[in-house]
This record gives C-alpha cells, structure tokens and sequence, in this order.
C-alpha cells in the first residue's frame, strides 16, 4: 500500500514554480551621482534659491503696485478748491497725513446735485469698482488747516467735518533703504576680501591656482623652439606622442608613464621643456608652481593638491606641469620641531598619495621640473610616481651653436656672425644666459645706431656678461695700473707656454664689475678628463700674476687675493678629493668638492691627518709657484713687451697676442675672427687634457665659474682684498671658485 502510494503521489502533476524574478535593474538615477550629476544637483538647488527670492522680490512689487493703485483712484483737488469747497459745507470728513497729504470724502448730498466734480467709477486690479465721493489734496506747509475745520465746526454745527491728523511711514521705502544699505555693506566686504591677499579669500582658499593651457594667451612655443637637448626632448616628445596615439605602445603591453622629472643646472631650459609639451601635447595642460601650494593655513595645501587632481582627472587625460617642485617635494623630518606639525608634509603626503595610492585613476600625467634633486623625498622619486627622472645639462659647442641661432632668428645679423665661433667663445653658458647674450648685442648695436649686429657687438656683450659692465672712467693710479698691467701679462705668458692650460684669447686692464681692475680671457675646449700635471699647470697660470709683481717690483699687492683663493681651494681639492698626494694616499673625503658653499663643521679624518693634508697643500702650492718664476724669468723679455703693449692699449686681441708671443706651442690656437692657428709643436688634440674625475662628474679647469662657465678672467689691482674677487665671474656675476675645478 505504501509502495502504491508513493507511486500515486509521483504520478501526481507537480505545480509549475514561478521564475525567478530577475534582480531589480538600478536606475541611473538610483546609481552614486557622477562628478557632473553632483554638480548639476548643486547648480540646481542654487537655482531654486534663486526662484523664491526673486518671487519675494516681484510678490513685494505686486503689493506696492496695489497700493499705489488704490491711492490712484481718488480726486485730485487742488488746496484753493478745497478751502472753498470747505466753507460751502460740502466736505464730509478729512484725514490729513503727516501734515502734507489731504484724504477727504465729499457729502452724498454735494455729489447727487453735482456741485462737485468726480470722477466714474471703475475697476481697480482685482476687480470690484472704486467708491465716488473721495478725493485727495496737498496742503501747503505755512497753512494752519486745522485752524480753518475748527472755525468751520463751531461756525456750522450742523454741517461739522470731521477731520483726522495722522502720521504714516513709507513701509516699502524704509524697507528698500535697509535692503540697499545691506547690500552695500556686502558688496564693500567682498570687495576688501579679493583686494586682499589671495590665501584670505576664506571662499576659494582651497582652490588650486592652476593655469589651464587652453585658457594662455601668446605665441605657441613648440619643440623647435627647443634647440640642443636632444636626448631630453626625445625622452619628452615620446610622452607627448603616447598621448597622441596610445595605440603604437599599448598593442606591445606598455603603458603610460605616470610621472616625468626634469632635472638640471638653472637656465638650462626645464620651464622652456614644458612649455614645449604644452604646445605640442593636443590635451588639457595645467601649469603651477611648486609655491602656489604653500599657505600659511592648516590643510590649504593639501586640500589644493586634491583639487587640482580632482579637475585633472574630469579633464583626462591631461598633463599637470608643477615647476619647482622642491618647494613642496623636500624631504620629510628635516627641520622639524618636536610634537610640531609640518604643513609643507601634509601637502607632499597628499601629492604621493594622488600620484600613486589606493584609489589613484589613469591618464593623468605629472611633469616636474627642479634643480635640486638632492632635497626630494625619496618616497617621491622612486618608479610609479617619477618613472623618468630626464637630465636638463649645459649644452657642448654644438647645442650652443643650435641655441644662438634660435635666439638670433628675430634678429638683424651682420654677414660676420659666424654661430660657431660664439658656441666656441661661450662655453658652460646655459640657454638662458646665451639669450642674454644675444639680448645685450641687440642694445649695444641700437646704442650705436648700428643697421646690423656685428660680430663685435656679440664680443662685447660675452664680455660684459663674464666679467660686468666696462668702466672706462674709473680712475687709476698710474703705478696701480702699471702692476695691473704686469699681472695681468704674467697670467697671459704662464697659460700661453703651458701645456695644459687653455688658450688665451684677450687681455685686459680696463676696470670691469664691482672690483676687477682686469682680467686674462682664456678660451677653454669641451673636456672631460683632469691629471694632475693640468692641475698643477692651472695654478701655476694662476699664481703668474702674483709672481710677475714680486720679479718686476719686488713686493707684494692685494690684487692676487682671488688667486690664492682659488690655488688654495684646488690644492686642497688634489690632495682630500681626488687623492693625488702620496702621503695623504688615494682617499676622497668628498669636502672641497661636494659641499661647496656649505661650511665644514666637522671632518672626516684626524687632526694628525689633517696637519699632514696642510703641509701637503703647502708643498703644491710652493711648487707651482717656483715653476711660476722660472717660466717668467725666462721669459722677461715677453713680460716686458706685453705690459707696454697693454699699457698702450688697454685691451690685445689674439692677433697681439700671436705678434708678441709668437705660435702657442701647444694645441691649437682658434683666433676670434680667423681660422685657427696649428701649434708647431704637436697637434691639437695632445694640448685638450683637462680636469676631471675618473668616477666623479665632469671636470673643468681654472678658470669656470661655480656654474660651469669657463671663460677665464684673472683679476689684478686694486687697494685690498676686494679688488680682485669679482674678476673671474660666470653669467650670472658670481664669482668662480677653484673648489669647482672638477665640474662643469
């Protein structure tokens, strides 16, 4: 039986189930609102703000409107008709209001007989007639009417007007006044706040100060505006063409770069590299200072970051072009108060986390630009935020010869400029300082009236540039400017007969700068490599001066001040730097060199050492300068002849120099305006040595600058110490410094 009722109830038909009800689709609207849905939201409920003030505003109209309607509906009467109509006893009541305005109502019997006249009624502006009989007046100010109604009443009792006196207000007026003296007050507040300073705007003081490049006015600049640099602007131009077309580089797997650091001396052409991307990228470029995120406000700057990245990434993809970013970008814990909070760190935690967190978004790319790589935080620049870290350097003779025919494009030349021979006259020069160079022609040569820039005007602006403006007029001492005259011949006979030393192409003792009372111009090659025999054959060029002073006049002077300087920083950068004493042995202790401005509060090694480094230095620089005095004694006769001549003429070019000296024995000699001149005693290449590190950076010789420019100037003269510090000068006026023998 059991067995049957299983079967039957198997048999049994089994009730259809129901399907499945599929999810419930979510509606657009029921999604999480986008950027732009949030923001037209916003937009929307500013909007009906906007809709009930403005109906407040015109309901306030309508009333006063009504108002005024209903006092439109009354008889005008003039003050005469009214005193008369008064005595015939035809008013019936009067109410006057605030001793100017009459409201009165004539009596049914004056209107039915027609005594008095008035006007039909009609309907007013929400329907319904106006009543008759009323009227309106004016009352003159000097007329007692309430004198005239009490004489009446007591004259006719029977016919007694009754009357009124009522003071009444403007409710609309007063209210008017108090909403137009707010609105004034309002509009001076926000008026001071924007005239004050923009951190103070307590509206938009988070908002970042990016400059959308589509919103620039000016010329486009590009990449051909971008001459030399021709590994940078490839490395740059390869983000710029993975924007264009993302296609060449995703169908082999790569993606694009997150980040892009420009590093570099400055006026190499970082802030111009960005330019350039901006004009050639085709998308949305943003470009800020590292600056414009520092305030004085708790948060600012983060919460400007977050902007920033905010309306980057509505704009993707886009690049974010931040110069200077060392201003936000330095290491984090130096300086740092114990329990203090640091503002500048919550603006680069802030950066770090945009460039490369949790929730970070494609397609924005960030390009930087420093010159002190060394103060970034490393969280900074490691790979994900920075993936290219692209260096901006000096350019050589032929990205020199690119930039001065970039920069003379606008201008009028003369068919003597030769590009070439201002590349080889301007070495370590960056881009900016050569643009001042080509800037300072252009003024010398429409100082003078000139059609055309010639080669002289380019001449004369590299020297102003090196060594400052020319004072012709400064007055000299004849003795002063006679041991001028042998200091500087004793530079120019040391550097022309040694074998490492550059070129000497100019002469001078025509006061120049703050202090130089002149200078010996060499003319330095693009080298890479130092020994020690250059070292010593710079600073024997460099001791010359002081050394043809004490053979010609037997004393010493102040003018060698910067000499002994810089002999004294090469010296000790031989012997602790790049190991080239015996006694001390090959060590570096990296002082002279990589610290440079910085000064040395403690030492790397021993006092007992550092007596042994002293006597080393001693010894050098007692050698070099008896090998200073040999060569001078040997050449008397040309110190001689080249003080007179400089004496005479102030200034000797190299074809004076070549007359008096003779052929350079080593090297080549490349003349200003001529071919150059073949040494007889071996070819060029032998005399190109120059100072460098074998693992260290790029070396230069005596006479560059801090930043690399070498054009050699050797001051002379002067009362003190001062005299002679300001001669050997870069672009920018700062004074060389022997400690960067080993850089340029």
């Amino acid at each position: 039986m059991c067995a049957v009722a299983d079967l039957c109830t198997a048999m049994e038909p089994k009730p259809k189930e129901s399907p499945k009800a599929p999810p419930p689709k979510v509606s657009p609207e029921q999604k999480e609102p986008r950027p732009t849905e949030r923001r037209r939201l916003k937009d929307g409920g500013r909007a009906r703000i906007f809709s009930w003030i403005y109906a407040a505003i015109f309901g306030i109209l309508i009333v006063n409107i009504f108002m005024m309607w209903r006092g439109a509906d009354s008889n005008e009467v003039s003050y005469s008709t009214l005193l008369q109509q008064i005595e015939d006893g035809y008013v019936e009541s009067l109410m006057i209001v605030n001793d100017k305005r009459i409201d009165g109502v004539y009596s049914d019997q004056a209107v039915e007989e027609g005594r008095v006249s008035v006007k039909s009624g009609r309907s007013g502006p929400l329907g319904g007639s106006s009543s008759e009989g009323r009227f309106r007046s004016t009352k003159t100010a000097s007329h007692d009417l309430v004198a005239v109604l009490n004489a009446y009443n007591a004259a006719h009792p029977e016919h007694r007007v009754e009357f009124k006196v009522a003071h009444q207000e403007s409710w609309f007026g007063g209210a008017m006044g108090w909403i137009l003296g707010l609105c004034l007050l309002v509009a001076l507040w926000v008026f001071l706040l924007r005239r004050m300073n923009p951190g103070s705007q307590v509206l938009n003081i988070g908002k970042n100060k990016a400059v959308l490049f589509d919103s620039l006015q000016g010329k486009v600049v590009t990449f051909d505006d971008v001459a030399g640099l021709v590994e940078a602007k490839e490395e740059v131009a390869e983000v710029v063409e993975f924007l264009q077309n993302p296609k060449k580089f995703t169908k082999l797997g790569g993606v694009l770069p997150k980040g892009v650091l420009l590093v570099g001396p400055p006026g190499t052409g970082k802030t111009l590299m960005g330019k350039a991307v901006a004009g050639e990228a085709g998308v949305p470029f943003f470009s800020l200072s590292g600056s414009d995120f520092v305030e004085m406000f708790v948060g600012v700057g983060a919460a400007r970051v977050r902007d920033l990245f905010k309306q980057a990434k509505e704009k993707a993809p886009c690049i974010i072009f931040v110069d200077e970013v060392d201003a936000i970008g330095r290491s984090r814990g130096r300086n740092m108060m114990m329990g203090g909070n640091d503002e500048r760190e919550n603006t680069l935690n802030q950066l770090l986390v945009e460039m490369d967190g949790f929730n970070t978004d494609k397609g924005v790319i960030i390009m930087a630009a420093t010159n002190r790589p060394d103060v970034l935080d490393s969280a900074l620049l490691r790979p994900g935020r920075f993936d290219r870290q692209i260096m901006i350097d000096r350019p050589d003779r032929m990205e020199r010869a690119e930039i001065f025919k970039v920069h003379t494009r606008v201008l009028v030349l003369h068919t003597d400029v030769n590009h070439e021979v201002l590349a080889s006259q301007t070495p370590g020069f960056a881009g900016a300082e050569i643009a001042n160079v080509c800037n300072e022609a252009a003024l010398l040569a429409a100082r003078q009236d000139k059609e055309a820039i010639a080669m002289v005007d380019f001449e004369k602006a590299i020297d102003r540039t090196i060594g400052g403006l020319e004072k012709k007029n400064k007055l000299i001492k004849p003795e002063e400017k006679r041991i001028v005259a042998y200091h500087e011949a004793g530079h120019a006979i040391a550097g022309w007969y040694l074998k490492h030393t550059d070129p000497v192409i100019k002469v001078s003792i025509v006061p120049r700068g703050l202090a130089a009372l002149g200078y010996a111009q060499s003319l330095p090659d693009e080298r890479y490599i130092t020994t020690r025999e250059a070292f010593l054959d710079q600073m024997t060029m460099m001791i010359g001066g002081r050394v043809a002073e004490e053979i010609v006049f037997g004393q010493l002077s102040t003018g060698a001040q910067n000499d002994l300087e810089r002999i004294t920083k090469t010296a000790y950068a031989m012997v602790i730097d790049f190991g080239m004493s015996d006694k001390v042995g090959h060590v570096s202790f990296n002082v002279m060199y990589g610290r440079k401005d910085m000064p040395v509060f403690d030492k790397p090694y021993s006092q007992r050492l550092a007596e042994t480094i002293d006597e080393e230095v001693r010894v050098l620089i007692d050698e070099v300068r008896r090998r200073a005095f040999a060569l001078l004694e040997a050449k008397r006769e040309k110190l001689e002849e080249l003080a007179q001549l400089l004496l005479d003429q102030e200034v000797l070019g190299p074809a004076d120099l070549v007359h008096v000296l003779g052929e350079r024995p080593y090297g080549e000699y490349v003349t200003v305006n001529g071919p150059p001149r073949v040494a007889a005693a071996e070819n060029a290449h032998s005399a190109s040595e120059s100072p460098a590190t074998v693992d260290g950076p790029i070396a230069s010789e005596d006479p560059v600058a801090e930043n690399g420019q070498a054009a050699a100037e050797e001051p002379a003269g002067g009362d003190g110490p001062v005299a002679s510090e300001a001669a050997v000068t870069d672009g920018n006026g700062r004074e060389a410094e022997a400690s960067d023998l080993a850089a340029r």
